[in-house]
């Protein structure tokens, strides 16, 4: 009887350990994180109206507001970087601004090369104020549909 319990435990370790490798090996999530077309906001928060968007960033200079499934989005920043959208989420930060990244997927290749041009521009910054500048003008560029 003990010994068939341990057969059943150590069929049952080799089944997991070969399905488990063969999972890791088959995981490219970290192709997706860098997959053409992905945009990241920085965002504030949501609210469901625009009234209440507009009353929690008063204390703000620079956002967006977008309308979206009767919600209102409030963005700080958006860019086509992970590491860029974590350099705005901690200049927030830093301010006691809470926000978080939220991603999604852009086929509007004129959206995706105008935000890569100021990606360019954002990873080469180094001052907060160059920081702020830049931002204004992304969300100030009517040519970007996002």
């Amino acid at each position: 009887m003990k010994r068939n319990v341990i057969i059943v435990i150590f069929l049952g370790i080799i089944i997991g350990y070969v399905f488990g490798n063969l999972i890791y090996k088959n995981y490219n999530g970290l192709e997706y994180i860098e997959e053409d077309g992905n945009i990241y906001y920085v965002q504030y928060g949501v609210y469901v109206s625009k009234e209440a968007a507009l009353k929690n960033v008063m204390q703000l200079d620079n956002y967006i507001i977008k309308e979206n499934d009767d919600k209102f989005y409030v963005y700080l920043g958006i860019t086509t970087t992970l590491n860029t959208a974590l350099k705005i989420q901690n200049y927030y930060e830093e301010r006691d601004i809470h926000t978080y990244i939220r991603s999604d997927y852009v086929e509007n290749s004129e959206t995706l090369s105008k935000l890569k041009e100021y990606d360019t521009k954002l990873e080469k910054l180094e001052t907060n104020e160059e920081l702020t500048e830049v931002i204004k003008e992304i969300f100030k560029d009517t040519a970007l549909n996002f």
